[in-house]
């Protein structure tokens, strides 16, 4: 694997900088003294640091910042591109190229946060300090290279076959003096291995990690909520399940009893599991792509959805024109402007889902779709007479609560509807690898039916 050598020179800046001088991230560490880049790694506190670091990098727009949330509603059917710039359209025409500037952005990003986990995981250990807290710095790196990989597999690889060759680069060991013109040119894991890889990560965070609830940060639950999704997503239903199950009746976490209030508490809501956090010095383009500039609005599909009744349908707004095309799920540029990674209502989606698909049984899952829509103002539902009812009632449920949050488009790939609701060709159901990644590797190969020009 290798990364395109000019857009890395910023990338690079960003990792020396915030390695040097980090205490001016957004989640405010305590002070600390100035980081090299050859000895990043020193204390407690450089650790924390390099931690912050990582997080402030899922801040990037191309990332949690906005378009990973958005650019999946957009070539889904949940939001149109009214805006003028050529890479959200291309999502919007469902026609992404090998040259989309977006996917030539989102790689190498978040294969440098994966960088930095390398580092805490293989360096940390080493550290002598007795206020560093060795589980819990390791619990935390695990789960971040963890979702970070997960990220990369739904978007480049083809998550939805474990049989797949066509899985990710895995990227395990620091970048040595975090030179990336020394990147080790990796070819390919195969979709098998590389959830292997994920959930491992995982395994490792969950055993050490000690429980931790900060919605801000890749935290225990956090962790358990990723390994419930990614598990449902490889197919193992019986491990969703038990995950799901464990967020749900052991962690801190209830609904909140009025859907509006998810996204207008200044402080993270009770249902919150894990938010990329934002405030008034670093604001995320959630409010300024939806609501500010108007470019990101919604699908008249999407509306047009909603069962009557259904309290999720007062989340969108009206323009300036007095048309219903908005979504206020973000509704501040400063606060209630957190990018929602895990919330409660989707584990109860996972562990009736799990159930469902465990089982054979179309029924055993519906007392969990139900909590989420007496939350909503709807009746309870009743028997489904086949698997094909109750997958069209939980694809409602998903579609009417996480809209806007990044989770449609993956949902009609893992569940096969993508091509008969979207209308794509099958190999569009992942995005192509970018072009500048292949042009600088020997060993990278594209994904099947994209050319490499």
């Amino acid at each position: 694997m290798d990364f395109n050598l000019n857009n890395m020179k910023k990338e690079v800046l960003l990792f020396i900088v915030f390695l040097v001088m980090v205490s001016c991230d957004i989640l405010e560490p305590e002070p600390q003294q100035q980081l090299s880049s050859e000895g990043a790694l020193v204390d407690a506190a450089s650790v924390e640091g390099v931690i912050l670091g990582a997080y402030s990098l899922m801040q990037d727009p191309e990332y949690y910042g906005a378009e990973y949330i958005l650019n999946f509603d957009l070539i889904a059917d949940n939001a149109v591109m009214e805006g003028f710039f050529d890479s959200q359209l291309e999502f919007d025409n469902q026609a992404v190229p090998i040259t989309n500037l977006w996917i030539g952005e989102v790689w190498p990003d978040i294969y440098i946060i994966i960088n930095t986990a390398n580092l805490i995981i293989t360096t940390a250990p080493e550290i002598d300090d007795p206020n560093l807290d060795i589980d819990a710095v390791l619990s935390e790196a695990y789960a971040i290279r963890g979702l970070a990989y997960f990220d990369l597999l739904r978007v480049f690889g083809e998550h939805y076959d474990t049989s797949s060759e066509f899985g990710l680069p895995l990227l395990l060991e620091p970048i040595p003096n975090n030179d990336f013109n020394e990147i080790p040119d990796l070819g390919r894991s195969s979709v098998a291995e590389t959830y292997g890889q994920i959930l491992s990560d995982l395994d490792n965070a969950i055993s050490i990690g000690a429980g931790g609830t900060d919605s801000g940060r890749m935290n225990y639950y956090a962790a358990l909520s990723l390994r419930a999704r990614v598990k449902l997503y490889q197919g193992d239903y019986a491990g969703a399940f038990a995950d799901a199950n464990e967020v749900i009746t052991e962690g801190p976490y209830s609904l909140e009893a009025n859907v509006l209030d998810v996204y207008t508490t200044t402080d993270a809501s009770s249902e919150s599991i894990f938010e990329v956090e934002f405030n008034s010095q670093d604001e995320s383009d959630l409010f300024t792509f939806t609501l500010f500039r108007n470019e990101y609005n919604v699908d008249l599909d999407l509306l047009e959805s909603f069962e009557e009744g259904d309290l999720r349908a007062n989340l969108f707004v009206s323009n300036s024109a007095g048309t219903i095309n908005e979504s206020n799920k973000y509704p501040d540029p400063v606060n209630s402007n957190n990018a929602k990674v895990f919330r409660l209502p989707e584990l109860y989606f996972i562990r009736s889902e799990a159930a469902v698909m465990r089982d054979n049984d179309p029924n055993v899952g519906t007392g969990d779709l139900n909590v989420v829509r007496t939350r909503a103002g709807l009746p309870d539902l009743g028997t489904f007479a086949s698997m094909d009812e109750y997958i069209e009632a939980l694809q409602y449920e998903r579609r009417a609560e996480l809209n806007f949050e990044g989770h449609r488009f993956f949902d009609l790939v893992r569940l096969g509807q993508a091509q008969e609701v979207l209308g794509i060709e099958s190999f569009r159901r992942v995005l192509p690898i970018p072009r500048d990644e292949l042009q600088v590797s020997d060993n990278l190969v594209q994904n099947p039916g994209y050319g490499s020009e």
